[in-house]
């Protein structure tokens, strides 16, 4: 079945208010097994708002429209597709009367604003609203089905739970995301281009994020268990392949598995930045419960700060420079003194626009000190962003760091 979303409202094309029904319902159709194909938005005008849904069924199987049902005259959901479809509007009396029994227990009077809110397309299926006054409206036409639903989004939230389940089919669309750090989309999709290739069901769909890269997994079957079990199989085959970039599922962050790899080894961490500038100890910093396993950052900018907050000796600096392994590995051994830390992190490079050091811009030494000793790369980025060198080089320090404590091939 194909789906199609429609959100009927002026002040959503104005940027009033965003249109969070739609992510909503696209989740609630995707676990009765309803794929949606296309999401639009259309403003309080009748003859756009006839476009659009003449649009959708010729193109859908079902469609989803919210918004549009309230008292006023802009209000116009209902009456377009009566029209459009060739059909009255009628008084549901149950409407009616919830709506009369509202207002007289406020001592208001009913308008005809407020009587229209009980107008039904004749035919259809009435949805009651225990949370607000405008019913919803299933309405079948030939071989197409619309739901007609408030833009209120406790409402419309409220209908679908009480009455989703008698409407909709048995079967279920799970999705799982990977994500992965080290490599590019396309070398990604060159180690699983047999995988993505093949998948059908599941299907696997790569994206790029910052310097990351993520793979969807969406699987069809008749229950959650039948398509989680789908997943695993999909996700085994790609372990398989690209597992050593892998850190982990869904909303996972670098960070985030930093965190909980420190946590389940009961260790502390510390570090010592120079070009990142805070930046790898604001990551930990944004998550909750971390002080638990984080001790804290120097940030030293110049020489004299690595010298007297990380004791790095001035002769190394002189002898091989402010940006060199050597220093990297004395900012890591300091940091995790000065913080009595388990573990230790350090940054020092160059990142532009132009080089102070001598050393070519890209250029950053990362040292990790464990409990057992000292260990260092370099990272080379051929990029001449400096925003994109620092944070490349603090999310390689938290995947290099993942690996270490998980002892994954690091």
């Amino acid at each position: 079945m194909r789906g199609e979303i429609i959100a009927v409202g002026s002040e959503l094309l104005l940027g009033e208010i965003a249109n969070t029904n739609a992510q909503y319902l696209s989740e609630w159709l995707a676990t009765c097994g309803i794929g949606v194909y296309y999401h639009s938005v259309v403003g309080d005008n009748a003859e756009r708002m006839k476009e659009s849904f003449e649009l959708a069924r010729s193109r859908a199987d079902l469609i989803v429209i919210t918004g549009g049902l309230g008292p006023t005259e802009d209000d116009l959901t209902k009456e377009v597709l009566a029209e459009m479809l060739g059909r009255k509007l009628v008084l549901d009396a149950p409407a009616y009367e919830k709506i009369e029994r509202f207002f007289k227990g406020r001592s208001l009077q009913v308008t005809e604003g407020n009587r229209k809110q009980a107008l039904v397309i004749e035919g259809g299926e009435v949805l009651s609203n225990e949370a607000g006054l405008a019913p919803g409206i299933v309405i079948k036409d030939q071989d197409k089905q619309f739901i007609l639903l408030p833009g209120v989004p406790r409402e419309m939230k409220r209908i679908l739970s009480d009455h989703f389940s008698h409407l909709l089919g048995k079967e279920t669309i799970q999705s799982r995301t990977l994500r992965f750090f080290g490599i590019g989309e396309s070398a990604l999709n060159d180690l699983l281009k047999e995988q993505i290739r093949t998948a059908a069901n599941p299907s696997i769909a790569p994206y790029a994020d910052l310097a990351e890269v993520r793979l969807r997994l969406t699987a069809k079957a008749n229950s959650e268990e039948e398509a989680r079990l789908m997943l695993d199989q999909v996700e085994t085959e790609i372990h398989a392949v690209a597992g050593e970039y892998f850190y982990g599922h869904d909303e996972a962050s670098l960070p985030g598995v930093v965190h909980s790899s420190l946590r389940a080894e009961n260790a502390t961490l510390a570090a010592a930045e120079s070009l990142t500038g805070g930046m790898f100890a604001k990551g930990l910093t944004d998550l909750a419960g971390v002080s638990s396993v984080f001790r804290g950052s120097v940030v030293a900018y110049d020489r004299q700060a690595k010298e007297k907050l990380l004791a790095v000796e001035s002769s190394l600096i002189d002898t091989e420079g402010v940006v060199s392994e050597a220093v990297a590995i004395q900012m890591a051994a300091g940091a995790k003194e000065a913080f009595q830390s388990d573990y230790a992190i350090a940054f020092t490079g160059e990142a532009g626009p132009d080089s102070g050091s001598g050393v070519k811009v890209g250029t950053v030494c990362c040292a990790i000190a464990t409990p057992d000793d000292v260990v260092v790369r370099t990272f080379h980025y051929a990029s001449s962003d400096r925003s994109m060198i620092r944070l490349r080089a603090v999310k390689d320090g938290y995947f290099w760091l993942y690996k270490l404590l998980n002892r994954k091939n690091a």
